[in-house]
């Protein structure tokens, strides 16, 4: 019985979908906040769902700024860090690559490097729901706060800086 007050998307594509975009504008109507990957291919053809009004859509940011893999446009409303960030993965993972030079690029043990829009949203989410749970704000609030207030810093096309 619990909404949730934030949901992540770290998908989408050129293809719309009428019934999921009813979904989306129904919860946000409700005040859940829809935040999504803006795409990887360094371009600004809009990708779905982060270019709807009712979502936020979330570009990458590398170690000196806009990463040239990031999509963007004016439907893009934040950018973050998406370049080399690590999380989690599989257990004793080892891939097919042989190791070179006594490295193995693909054996990773539960934590791995990644690189991708779809690793930059979930960083604006967590700057969201550390707004709502140091402030005691809503969601929707949160996003006023976080992504579209007049005084935070904006790169054009790449949306409002968010945890840089």
């Amino acid at each position: 019985k619990v909404r949730p007050k934030i949901v992540n998307f770290s998908f989408g594509g050129t293809g719309r979908s009428s019934p999921f975009e009813s979904v989306i504008n129904r919860y946000a109507a409700k005040g859940v906040v829809f935040v999504a990957a803006a795409g990887n291919e360094g371009s600004c053809v809009e990708q779905y769902p982060a270019a709807l009004s009712s979502v936020i859509g979330v570009a990458g940011l590398g170690p000196t700024g806009p990463a040239e893999w990031s999509n963007y446009g004016d439907w893009v409303d934040a950018c973050a860090p998406g370049t080399d960030l690590v999380s989690s993965f599989f257990a004793k993972f080892n891939g097919a690559l042989p190791p070179i030079n006594g490295i193995d690029a693909d054996d990773f043990d539960q934590w791995a490097t990644w690189t991708g829009t779809s690793f930059a949203a979930p960083v604006v989410v967590a700057a969201l729901a550390r707004e709502i749970v140091t402030t005691g704000c809503t969601a929707t609030q949160a996003v006023d706060r976080v992504v579209r207030a007049p005084h935070l810093a904006r790169l054009p096309f790449m949306g409002t800086v968010v945890n840089y």
